[in-house]
């Protein structure tokens, strides 16, 4: 029977960040873990976070409503690291502060009414498309090999292999958008910042 190839796993992950050191793979990163597997792990996580702030199509979410609590305060989704306002809030400007939308030209965290965003999110390891899973554990493989034993003769990841792992990763990322760079939101508020008829 043929083998099935799936996604790459969290535990998948850490294996071929662990393979870098001559480690056998492990069978769980949950349960009785040693040092070099929580250390793996750690660096994997950590690599996610960096890359994904970058923002990519595969973890924006465009025009979400964020609503309004008992307090008259905005919520921000505890997986939230960055907003915009979108029509038709386009003009106030605001911030992730304490876990609430502030409003940083009324100085408040009280709001009148819903607002509309873009925001960036931080997805899950298993959440996330391939190609980000990729490019995701060759970081964490670079620096695994850097920090753990600042070796450059080890067999791991090279510059150049994250250079590929990046660029597949934003040209499938742009695929999967599927727009117009001159017809979305952001760019049109560059191309017309100077007009003062909107766009947007």
């Amino acid at each position: 029977m043929a083998t099935q190839i799936t996604n790459t796993t969290e535990l998948q992950a850490v294996n071929t960040i662990l393979s870098i050191i001559g480690e056998a793979p492990v069978s769980s990163i949950t349960t009785n873990i040693g040092s070099d597997v929580s250390i793996a792990k750690q660096i994997l996580d950590e690599s996610s976070v960096t890359m994904q702030s970058k923002g990519w199509n595969f973890n924006t979410e465009e025009s979400y409503s964020l609503a309004l609590d008992s307090n008259n305060k905005i919520p921000v989704p505890t997986n939230a690291i960055w907003v915009t306002t979108r029509s038709p809030n386009s003009t106030k400007k605001v911030i992730i502060r304490n876990g609430f939308l502030y409003d940083k030209e009324n100085h408040t965290y009280t709001h009148s009414e819903a607002i509309n965003v873009d925001m960036i999110i931080l997805l899950p390891f298993t959440e996330l498309p391939e190609f980000a899973r990729r490019y995701i554990v060759t970081i964490a493989g670079r620096r695994f090999q850097a920090r753990y034993l600042g070796s450059k003769e080890l067999a791991g990841f090279t510059e150049q292999d994250e250079a590929t792992a990046l660029t597949t990763c934003e040209q499938l990322d742009a695929a999967n958008e599927k727009q117009n760079i001159l017809s979305n939101d952001i760019s049109n508020r560059i191309i017309y910042r100077n007009s003062t008829r909107r766009y947007y």
